[in-house]
């Protein structure tokens, strides 16, 4: 891992791999729990596993993370599979919160076959 800061658009190329794909697996099956900000700028989330893990962070305007704590004790890593899969979770809410006002007609276009058949 590099020295960059973590944030909603580096996240995937900064992060260990299989840090990604765990997170990834417990974002889809939403073992991401409770996820809210306590105070300004401050978040907490439950992730449940086999045991739950309690996860802590900031996150500012810029979209960037500091102040990671997990309750797994992870000492591999400096950001855990928990983590990554409450960083999942602020990213799908990121997009849905950013994505253009006709994004269901851009869906819709989307599903048309590229060139119109010809008769």
């Amino acid at each position: 891992m590099s020295q960059e800061p973590i944030t909603l658009f580096n996240f995937r190329n900064e992060l260990d791999e299989k840090v990604l794909e765990r997170g990834w697996i417990y974002f889809l099956n939403f073992w991401v729990k409770e996820p809210r900000e306590v105070l300004p700028g401050c978040f907490e989330a439950v992730v449940e596993e086999v045991n739950p893990h309690a996860v802590s962070f900031s996150l500012n305007e810029l979209g960037t993370f500091s102040n990671f704590f997990c309750t797994c004790g992870d000492k591999t890593h400096a950001i855990c599979r928990h983590m990554a899969a409450v960083i999942f979770v602020y990213e799908k809410k990121y997009i849905e919160e950013n994505r253009p006002a006709d994004w269901e007609r851009i869906e819709e276009d989307s599903q048309q076959p590229f060139r119109k058949e010809e008769n």
